[in-house]
């Protein structure tokens, strides 16, 4: 623990994404509560840069939800120019005072691969002489067959075929606890939150802008995903 006047730092998060995505609802899963508004359809809910604080083993991380941008929607257009002013206005603070840690790309599972590459492009142009990570973090994976983390199987190698390349990467869902109405689905829910909490902790960027000595080899982060797991579906077993 910090000593008594020591200041403990701040870790900046940065959340984009296009609107309808699931940003806010990544947001509420990480923090653990519904404090960042949501939307049921696809009307943006957030129209400004919004922080919200959470403790990640014992490090204190800043979420900073944005608003989304809408790729492709004629009458979103003046909203999507309005959003990307905004976003890299943030984006250009955090950086000019070296306080940004990481950018997570939030995403749909049932996005077309190329719908994504503009707004990847916006960040990196913002981002090419910078050492911040960004890592993706692909949402509505409830109700997939099979395990969650197939979907970057089948697709991940298409997305660096585009130019989309990514420290990390998460597969989740971000469904709440009141549509959870099966076993599968809450052990889905909670296996997410663990997730993307250690895909922020283990990807952190440090104030001196060199990672934070607890980012993990790329062979040892499907270790930790399984272990998640395990510990999850014993968690399921014991509860009954």
């Amino acid at each position: 623990m910090p000593s008594e006047g020591v200041s403990v730092p701040v870790r900046n998060v940065l959340v984009f994404g296009e609107t309808g995505v699931g940003k806010s609802s990544l947001i509420n899963l990480v923090i653990g509560s519904n404090s960042a508004k949501t939307s049921p359809d696809a009307d943006p809910c957030t129209n400004r840069t919004l922080p919200y604080d959470v403790n990640i083993r014992g490090e204190k991380f800043k979420i900073w939800d944005t608003a989304g941008l809408d790729e492709g929607k004629p009458s979103g257009a003046k909203r999507t120019a309005a959003a990307e002013k905004t976003l890299k206005r943030s984006l250009r603070n955090l950086l000019k005072n070296n306080d940004l840690s990481l950018l997570i790309y939030c995403v749909r599972g049932s996005r077309a691969t190329r719908a994504l590459v503009r707004h990847y492009q916006t960040i990196c142009s913002e981002t090419c002489n910078s050492t911040v990570p960004m890592v993706i973090v692909v949402t509505a994976l409830e109700n997939s067959s099979g395990d969650m983390e197939s979907w970057w199987q089948r697709n991940g190698e298409d997305l660096s075929k585009h130019g989309m390349n990514f420290a990390d990467h998460a597969c989740i869902t971000t469904v709440g606890d009141s549509s959870c109405d099966t076993g599968i689905a809450r052990q889905r829910r909670a296996q997410s939150q663990e997730i993307v909490r250690d895909l922020i902790f283990r990807n952190r960027l440090d104030r001196e802008g060199s990672e934070s000595g607890h980012v993990l080899p790329a062979e040892g982060r499907g270790t930790v995903r399984i272990w998640i797991r395990l510990r999850l579906m014993f968690q399921v077993t014991t509860r009954g």
